[in-house]
């Protein structure tokens, strides 16, 4: 009889809520205060000739599509401190700083300070499922949420991530992908 999954001790499937996110600008360390994250996307393009009545496509470019990650916003770590100082030492200045120097924001300076984006999916035990590294990654958009007397919500930081690429480890299988 075939392996049936609802059977099988060692079938686990992967669940959406055992994840890591781990910041290089923020030491490095998995941001415990991570609420949601997307993982990688990728959008191909398609060419397309025309030959007499038919039409025929070609794949084309791959675009690799912003991500988006979501925080809480805790008193300590100070999240909104450290992306300010994360964007700071990117060089981004404030309209009164930016008389006095000519310094300007860089995607060198920012994808050296931020370094690489880490998703790590895990397993109950904690074993690695899948790690995702977003090379090159920047910070495209910072939203620091809004307040309301009338949610016991807490407060949350929502950031856009643009990459040149992405990269999967599959640890279990001894796997890499699009290295």
């Amino acid at each position: 009889m075939a392996n049936d999954f609802w059977t099988s001790a060692n079938v686990d499937p992967k669940r959406k809520y055992r994840f890591l996110v781990e910041l290089a600008g923020t030491g490095g360390e998995s941001l415990w205060f991570a609420k949601t994250v997307d993982k990688p996307e990728i959008t191909i393009g398609t060419g397309e000739v025309d030959f007499m009545q038919h039409k025929f496509y070609y794949p084309g470019r791959v675009e690799w599509n912003e991500i988006g990650l979501t925080l809480v916003d805790p008193v300590s770590p100070d999240a909104t401190g450290i992306l300010l100082d994360i964007l700071q030492a990117s060089g981004y200045t404030g309209p009164m700083e930016a008389k006095t120097t000519l310094q300007s924001i860089s995607k060198g300076a920012e994808a050296n300070v931020l370094g690489n984006v880490v998703i790590k999916q895990v397993s109950a035990d904690g074993t690695i499922q899948e790690k995702w590294t977003l090379n090159n990654a920047i910070i495209t958009k910072v939203g620091w949420g809004d307040l309301d007397y009338s949610s016991e919500d807490l407060s949350e930081i929502s950031i856009s991530f643009r990459y040149d690429w992405a990269s999967c480890e599959i640890p279990a299988q001894q796997r890499q992908f699009l290295k």
